[in-house]
């Protein structure tokens, strides 16, 4: 049983430590939703609060509803798992004869061999919208001189490029546009009249805008969006939508009486097809869905995060319950919001954890620039309320490119380098920068520091 006193005190505790502008959360047990809590802002500049009825983007979570698209089409006998795309697509090409090869159940779990984007080739796709119907078959025709990353069913390679195909796919196939067949098929029998595949579909004064630290809190400039990325991150929705879509879920494909996917489907999806090794929630990754254990319990899910939203779903089928959070902010409170929730609906006490050390640091940046950050790094080096990851002052990196702050960015993985000098991520994102100002020769020492902390393969 979740004590909603206890939990609501920890989510706000986590939501203070973090300076996490907005949050909702969801959970569904015996298909009943039993706890909803929503706090903070839409924005920080309208201060319009977070209420049932706000509207978020739950970017990467959008593939298990591409999955199950998928999946309806097989069933209907539209699509082979084991049919390579191309036969579908006859204009999906690219530089690496091996794409012929790439099946469709593949590309559901990540081992086609298709690369992805990097965080730049993304900030600059979403940047630079599309809205026309053809632009998802000019992406995919643009992928023309990729080659892939590795050959089909080899390994695991999460690519965003890769389930933007299947959309196309989806609607090739399906004869209607890729939001038309959601809508119709998947989004409204699922009980998610809410929902969208493009914030222009949700009234304005319900968008949970996305928000990035710059190191100031600030919302994201530009909404995100292009018209040939919605299979990959686009889909838009409420808590109460995502609790009716995890009661379809754990009724394995029934909403209300109405079925809408095969139990069969699920089996299928929930099996683990390739070994992602990050326990708990993703040591394995299904078709279209991460797969994992928590406290000896099994788990379906997924995450999202990017341009300023981080979410999670997750399913816990053997005890018939489920989350969902949504947040309008970038940072690793989503990791403790998770584990809190968690917690309180296996009947253990929430705890609101450390806090990352981008926190401190990005507030010390804030007030008094890269001198003030090294003075807090100094300060917090030894506090065992913080926690210190390679990746954490990464994030902010990311952040700051979003808005263009070059230099600062520049500043801030010195200082990560400087607490992790073998972080291979850094240094190449510092030759990256370099590269970008014209400094050729600084690039190319990162570069080469790269490649001396790269493990062989």
């Amino acid at each position: 049983m979740i004590d909603p006193t206890k939990l609501n005190a920890v989510l706000e505790e986590i939501i203070s430590l973090w300076g996490v502008p907005g949050l909702a959360v969801g959970i569904v047990q015996d298909g009943e939703i039993v706890y909803t809590r929503y706090a903070g802002v839409q924005s920080v500049d309208t201060r319009a609060p977070v209420t049932r009825d706000s509207v978020f983007c739950i970017a990467s979570i959008t593939k298990i509803f591409v999955a199950s698209a998928v999946m309806q089409l097989v069933e209907r006998g539209k699509l082979d798992l084991d049919t390579p795309i191309a036969q579908y697509l006859p204009y999906f090409i690219m530089d690496d004869p091996r794409y012929q090869e790439m099946t469709i159940r593949q590309v559901l779990s990540h081992t086609s061999g298709m690369p992805d984007m990097e965080e730049s080739e993304y900030d600059e796709l979403v940047a630079h919208p599309e809205f026309d119907e053809g632009a998802p078959e000019r992406y995919v025709r643009s992928l023309c001189h990729l080659k892939l990353a590795h050959a089909p069913g080899e390994r695991f390679l999460y690519s965003n490029i890769a389930y933007n195909v299947l959309g196309d796919l989806i609607a090739k196939v399906s004869g209607q546009t890729f939001e038309d067949y959601m809508g119709d098929h998947i989004l409204r029998p699922a009980g998610m009249p809410a929902s969208a595949l493009s914030h222009l579909d949700v009234p304005a004064e319900r968008l949970a805008r996305p928000h990035l630290r710059t190191p100031e809190m600030i919302v994201n400039p530009f909404y995100p969006y292009h018209r040939a990325d919605v299979p990959a991150s686009f889909l838009h929705t409420t808590v109460t939508d995502m609790c009716h879509w995890a009661i379809t879920c754990l009724k394995r494909g029934v909403y209300q009486g109405q079925r809408i996917l095969s139990p069969a489907s699920y089996d299928l999806m929930w099996t683990p097809v390739v070994d992602r090794g990050s326990p708990p929630l993703y040591e394995s990754h299904g078709l279209g869905w991460v797969l994992g254990h928590y406290e000896g319990v099994k788990t379906a899910g997924h995450g999202g995060g990017g341009f300023g939203w981080t979410d999670f779903f997750l399913l816990l089928p053997e005890v018939n319950s489920a989350f969902v959070i949504l947040i309008n902010e970038e940072s690793s409170a989503r990791a403790r919001f998770i584990r809190a929730v968690l917690n309180a609906m296996l009947g253990r006490p929430p705890e609101a954890g450390t806090v990352s050390w981008m926190i401190p640091i990005g507030q010390a940046l804030q007030e008094g620039g890269i001198p003030a950050a090294y003075v807090r790094y100094a300060e917090i080096k030894d506090d065992p309320a913080y926690f210190r990851q390679e990746y954490e002052l990464v994030s902010l990196v990311y952040q700051l490119m979003s808005v263009k702050k070059f230099d600062l960015a520049i500043e801030v993985l010195k200082l990560n380098l400087q607490v992790f000098p073998q972080d291979t991520e850094t240094y190449h994102l510092l030759g990256k920068l370099y590269l970008q100002q014209g400094e050729t020769a600084q690039a190319e020492a990162m570069f080469q520091q790269e490649k001396q902390w790269t493990p062989n393969p």
